[in-house]
């Protein structure tokens, strides 16, 4: 049986925490092995959540939430532009389509927000997943991190 993917934006610390507890497991497997709990994830979405201009949708399936997509609108010189945050399935859902539900939405929402650019980070292995979305590397861009 088909399950219709229905996705709406984020209105609720309710919704952010649903959105935690599958976080962990999205991102403690390959590839990128991370060692995430509820709590640490809780307070990293509650974080994005406090943001200034906050903006985050949920996937759900018979109203059971799936995904997650989370960023913010910043000033740019050119224009506002959205950083997302995270875009995360729980591994059961994972190839449902709620993945690509969620970036079309993200970047609908944006259209219609006169947003001029959406920016993210990445991991090698995902990149296939937003190329396919029409994303493309930023040239000269390197990311950095001084890890202690």
């Amino acid at each position: 049986m088909q399950h219709h993917i229905k996705i709406e934006k984020i209105t609720s610390v309710k919704q952010i925490k649903k959105c935690a507890k599958f976080y962990p497991a999205a991102y403690n497997t390959e590839p990128w092995n991370d060692n995430w709990t509820y709590e640490t994830a809780t307070a990293l979405l509650s974080c994005y959540y406090n943001t200034p201009k906050f903006v985050g949708w949920i996937a759900a399936i018979d109203e059971m939430i799936i995904g997650c997509a989370i960023g913010n609108i910043e000033p740019y010189y050119s224009g506002n532009i959205f950083i997302l945050k995270e875009l995360f399935v729980a591994v059961d859902a994972q190839n449902s389509g709620a993945g690509s539900s969620l970036l079309a939405t993200v970047k609908n929402d944006m259209d219609e927000a006169g947003v001029k650019m959406t920016i993210l980070f990445t991991r090698r292995p995902i990149v296939d997943f937003y190329t396919k979305s029409g994303f493309i590397e930023m040239e000269g861009v390197v990311a950095m991190i001084n890890a202690r």
